[in-house]
């Protein structure tokens, strides 16, 4: 049986627009049935927000400064919980937009991408929680030391800066995975990355500029991973652009007789 070719069935840009938006509203259904879920445990999720916080300041309370402060900070903690308690939906959701432009055989890589995908999300997170939030938070709480202040931070301050931060790294460490499916459509090889490599530094300070809060010390901290992330992707682009140049290519078929050799 031939095989499916994506280009053969080109959809136009309304289509795409009209698939986008399905995605999008069966994503938002899916993180909204997330959040119902984890509203019911917001208190135990500010806990563990707050937890590396408390660690860092352990004689500075938190407080509000609005009557519906608190209202407000569960439903975006409430929220935040449900994209990552859907995440491997989320991601299912991602790789059926794109399955329309992929060979049959790369559309059988559905639960490694959605697999994948999510580890690199939740360990990027969780590597985030563990040790960059205690780091910085450390750094901050000696800062104020340094100057003879005791600090009163606002929860709303305190719950933006980690979830910005844990939800910036868990989309960094996905680098790695979309240089793969880039080098294995043939976009991006190994030698590109390595040309592009000081732009590439600049980029990714810049990016952990713009995802991390204004201070220079956690994107500091964002950069070195994304710098590794981005040596890894170089590998990896290089292991796929061999493994594409060492595969036997196919016997094309002339359309037309060959013509006879011609002599005296």
């Amino acid at each position: 049986m031939k095989e499916y070719d994506p280009h053969s069935n080109k959809m136009h840009l309304m289509e795409h627009l009209r698939e986008l938006r399905k995605r999008l509203v069966i994503s938002l259904f899916l993180i909204t049935i997330g959040a119902v879920a984890s509203y019911w445990y917001a208190g135990n999720l500010f806990t563990i927000l707050c937890a590396p916080y408390f660690q860092a300041f352990p004689n500075s309370p938190l407080i509000g400064t609005s009557p519906t402060e608190a209202w407000i900070l569960k439903l975006k903690v409430s929220v935040v919980a449900g994209a990552f308690i859907m995440s491997p939906a989320l991601f299912h959701q991602l790789w059926l937009f794109i399955a329309p432009g992929l060979y049959s055989h790369e559309r059988r890589l559905v639960l490694p991408f959605v697999l994948l995908s999510t580890s690199l999300f939740l360990g990027g997170a969780i590597f985030c929680y563990i040790s960059v939030l205690p780091l910085s938070y450390a750094f901050f709480h000696d800062e104020y030391k340094s100057i003879g202040v005791t600090p009163t931070i606002r929860i709303g301050d305190q719950i933006s800066m980690t979830i910005t931060t844990v939800v910036g790294f868990g989309a960094v460490f996905e680098l790695p995975l979309v240089t793969y499916f880039l080098a294995r459509v043939g976009i991006v090889d190994h030698t590109l990355l390595l040309r592009y490599f000081r732009h590439a530094v600049v980029g990714i300070f810049f990016i952990a500029a713009v995802i991390t809060p204004p201070d220079v010390f956690t994107q500091f901290l964002m950069a070195v991973p994304l710098t590794v992330l981005y040596a890894i992707s170089i590998g990896i682009a290089y292991l796929v652009t061999r493994k594409r140049s060492d595969a036997p290519l196919p016997v094309a078929q002339s359309a037309t007789p060959e013509a006879p050799p011609t002599g005296p």
